[in-house]
């Protein structure tokens, strides 16, 4: 919720933060340039756009805290810049003072600009948002290329997000442009950058190879060495006890074992040398050499693999047979007798190992939930924080699993902590596969700027790495495609093929939408090709083959309509065999109906668009007073019944841009007239138009429908209705707190303070008839995909009510839900379901929603909403109630945030 901002008095700001009460001038640049940039040194590292503020003076960290800031503006400087409606200059000089809050005010209101995109960034980069930050400079470099200060602040954003590489270039641009001073520090700072990325890489490949002269009996690790890269060393002190060829290079590993069980705790390598020792060598000798050569010189065993597996068995080297198992990729085929195996050693880096194979497995095979039990159990064994390297693999594939159950956020935060202790076992090169899982989760939440940062950073320290190069510059076309920049992401895909034509579902979805966008047979025959080859490699789980149908469904759909919808049905019917949790059968059934959709469309067949949009719903649809509505790209779909029941229908592939925040314009006023008689008018809007506002004028009543509706009526029980208000959100999310408000009426269960935490709230909730929360509302992408609310933190932290955890409580009152929080209506990038806290209030058994897609303003908030509640009780339906407060708002105040309320039903 908005809290509004007071009008700071220059006098108290200048007692604050230190401005001067005399002086000032005409103002003229040489005096703006001493009031923007006074002193012989800068006190922030960002550079701002405003001319006055961006004097080159060389930058000293302790210079903040230093106590030797110069003195701020004159409160004349600062009235006439305001009376100039210089807002750059103010927010430049309260940025320049250590006053961001204040600065945020004056960036709010002033126009888009490539210089107010730089200035954004900067206030993000202040915050600690590097993602952000991101995000705006590309804004303002999409429309200023060259801008210096864009240029100069995305490399700091990109060394916050330790992408090296792309940080150092981003300064070498800087240096070509040629500004004294500035130039020169930009060529020291990608120095810098570049000398940070060869230290890692040199350090890297000097472990990696005394890892390996380790094994190979050719030289020693340092007690230094182990202590900075316990878990790589540990990996090849494995490797080294297999591969002795005698008792005598045993006792030489002593201490290496003796430094790592010191660190990990425990005796298990001590264990493993004294199991290995007391081997017979006759036996073991050779055994142990040929698996020196199969593992680290390349070479063939004598009879093959099989029959290696089968001497090692038959001898009992129980950590040869492991090794091998792993090396030659047989463990899959009996998971049990490897599971019987590590259990054996009683070591725990072996048992994490083979729970880590089973989750691989159960992953592979689409078992997603099987998985996400396998791993989250074995991590069990994590707690302590030694295992980083087996522990880091295994929030990888949970990541994984996540992103396949569509459960961005949670695959997000394993992915990253994954690569942060990955980073902290010494594995520097699982950074490259983390990234890039990193930049195609930024991409799918919508974070492009962010996603190319990942992948750019990802091919840049790996360049001639084909599958790398595939993968980034798939995902980058797909991106760019999302955002309608069609010959750019030609470009991109063109980049992509070059490494032997299409490699992934991802790099084939893009290239089936560029063939019926802007075909180039030369790159479109590569498509079918590929998916056969992915299908033959054994690549495709049971979802990822649905996808695969549906792709070339899609693709054939332009040229043999036949063909292409046969597909389309058995990507459907495959979907529908899979597990509910799968989030690739969900978007493999999602994306073939907007296929189908958009045949029935393009023909002009209205009833049979119709039967589609039910169908899919899963639920019969009104047969009066309707709108289904469903974009698909560049392709648009609407069909309307009127009262009278008659059926009227619109189709147009023309859009060449993004959808914009809301949604007018895309019904047409020829659907919109016959809906006008209607009491109300009930929608269905496919994802992404689900949940935007402005869909509909603002004089009609409508709702959004959220189906399949439940079929159980609910449970007749006594009207409770719940307040949760005056809510204290963590101090460091550092929120405003929000006016006091008195719930009106009787009986009435008010949660506030430090009692409405999410888990009392979600009690709470249970038996409600009537739910209304006023709380802070933020979007998070590390915590929901959907807007969440701000509630009082637990005693473990946890403060935010998201829609996860909405939809998986049952609502047994079916309330009337208000959520009178700032954008509680925003709705998720998921292309197969809407995923809202509105949607999320439904599913759980609300039986309507009230929620804004915007900012509410704190004051404005209690008294709408009740209006708004006051008729709806009275009987009316909450789409006329809304309309009615909404038009009486709108005579008020025509720009009033009232239209971005919605109803949900």
């Amino acid at each position: 919720m908005a809290v509004g901002l007071p009008l700071v008095g220059l006098a108290v700001v200048a007692a604050v933060f230190g401005f001067r009460g005399q002086g000032g001038g005409s103002g003229s640049q040489q005096e703006e340039a001493a009031w923007l940039s006074p002193g012989p040194v800068r006190f922030i590292e960002a550079r701002l756009s405003h001319p006055a503020a961006d004097r080159y003076r060389p930058y000293h960290a302790a210079a903040r805290g230093s106590g030797a800031l110069a003195s701020g503006p004159s409160l004349q400087a600062l009235a006439q810049l305001e009376a100039k409606g210089d807002l750059r200059g103010l927010a430049a000089a309260y940025l320049g003072r250590g006053a961001p809050e204040l600065a945020a005010s004056y960036l709010q209101q002033a126009e888009d600009s490539p210089e107010v995109f730089n200035d954004r960034a900067v206030l993000a980069l202040t915050d600690g948002d590097a993602a952000e930050a991101i995000a705006q400079l590309d804004k303002a470099l999409q429309h200023a290329p060259r801008s210096a200060q864009a240029l100069w602040n995305r490399g700091l954003a990109l060394r916050e997000l330790e992408l090296w590489t792309l940080s150092a270039q981003a300064f070498e641009a800087v240096a070509t442009l040629g500004e004294p001073g500035w130039a020169d520090e930009a060529r020291t700072r990608a120095q810098e950058m570049r000398e940070r990325l060869r230290r890692e890489q040199q350090d890297w490949n000097d472990a990696f190879q005394a890892g390996v002269a380790l094994v190979l009996d050719k030289g020693t690790v340092s007690t230094e060495q182990l202590r900075e890269r316990p878990d790589l060393y540990r990996l090849y002190l494995y490797d080294a006890i297999r591969a002795a060829p005698d008792g005598q290079r045993l006792k030489e590993l002593w201490p290496v074992a003796e430094t790592l069980d010191a660190h990990f705790g425990g005796s298990v390598l001590r264990d493993a040398l004294r199991w290995a020792e007391a081997r017979d060598f006759q036996r073991r000798g050779p055994l142990a050499e040929l698996y020196r050569s199969y593992v680290f010189q390349s070479k063939t065993v004598p009879g093959g693999t099989p029959a290696y597996l089968g001497q090692l068995r038959a001898a009992g080297e129980l950590d040869l047979l492991l090794g091998t198992l792993v090396f030659a990729r047989e463990v899959d085929k009996d998971l049990d007798d490897y599971a019987r195996l590590a259990a054996r050693t009683r070591d725990p880096w072996f048992q994490l190992a083979a729970e880590h194979e089973r989750a691989k497995v159960a992953l592979a095979r689409g078992e997603l939930l099987e998985a996400e039990q396998l791993l989250l159990s074995a991590m069990r064994l994590c707690q302590d924080g030694k295992q980083l390297y087996r522990c880091g693999a295994l929030q990888g594939t949970l990541g994984e699993v996540y992103r396949q159950l569509w459960r961005l956020p949670e695959a997000s935060r394993s992915t990253r902590q994954a690569l942060v202790w990955q980073r902290r076992a010494g594995f520097w090169g699982a950074e490259i596969d983390r990234m890039l899982s990193l930049g195609q989760l930024a991409r799918l939440q919508g974070q492009a700027g962010l996603a190319r940062a990942l992948l750019d950073e990802a091919l840049a320290r790996v360049p001639g790495d084909c599958a790398t190069r595939h993968f980034v510059r798939a995902n980058d076309a797909l991106a760019l495609l999302e955002e309608m920049r069609i010959s750019e992401a030609r470009a991109a895909m063109r980049e992509a093929l070059e490494c032997g034509g299409v490699q992934s579902l991802s790099g084939g979805m893009t290239l089936a939408e560029l063939a019926r966008l802007s075909p180039d047979p030369s790159q479109d025959g590569k498509l079918l090709e590929g998916l056969e080859a992915l299908d033959r490699a054994g690549k495709l789980s049971p979802g990822r083959h649905a996808v695969a149908l549906h792709i070339e469904g899609r693709f054939l759909i332009e040229q043999d309509s036949s063909r292409g919808e046969e597909l389309l049905r058995r990507s459907i019917e495959e979907a529908n065999r899979l597990p509910k949790a799968s989030a690739e059968a969900k978007e493999a059934r999602a994306l073939t109906y907007a296929s189908l959709l958009s045949l029935a469309g393009k023909a002009g067949q209205w009833p049979q668009a119709l039967a589609l949009f039910a169908e899919e719903a899963g639920d019969t649809l009104p047969a009066r007073c309707l709108l289904a509505a469903a974009v698909d790209r560049e392709r648009t779909l609407v069909v309307a019944y009127g009262p009278d029941g008659q059926l009227h229908g619109y189709y147009d592939e023309s859009r060449r841009q993004p959808l914009s925040a809301d949604a007018r314009g895309v019904v047409p006023e020829a659907l919109v007239a016959p809906l006008r008689a209607c009491e109300q008018v009930s929608v269905l809007a496919r994802p992404p138009l689900h949940g935007r506002a402005r869909l509909l004028p603002d004089d009609l009543a409508w709702r959004y429908l959220v189906l399949p509706a439940s079929r159980t009526p609910p449970p007749a029980l006594p009207a409770q209705r719940l307040v949760v208000k005056d809510v204290e959100a963590p101090a460091a999310l550092e929120l405003p707190r929000l006016g006091a408000w008195e719930p009106v009426g009787t009986g009435i269960h008010v949660l506030s303070g430090a009692d409405a935490t999410p888990a009392h709230v979600l009690e709470a909730m249970t038996r409600a008839t009537e739910i209304e929360i006023h709380a802070h509302g933020l979007i998070n992408p590390t915590l929901s995909d959907a807007s969440l609310i701000v509630l009082s933190p637990e005693q473990g932290g946890r403060y935010a009510l998201t829609a996860a955890e909405v939809r998986a409580h049952r609502l047994e009152g079916a309330p009337l839900v208000t959520l009178a929080a700032c954008r509680a209506a925003h709705t998720g990038l998921q292309v197969h379901e809407p995923f809202s806290l509105p949607a999320a209030f439904i599913e759980a058994g609300a039986r309507t929603v009230l929620a804004a897609t915007v900012d509410i303003p704190d004051a404005e908030a209690g008294p709408f909403f009740l209006a708004v509640q006051e008729r709806i009780r009275s009987g009316q339906t909450a789409a006329a109630a809304l309309r009615d407060v909404r038009m009486e708002w709108l005579r008020r105040d025509p720009e009033s945030w009232a239209r971005s309320v919605l109803v949900f039903e």
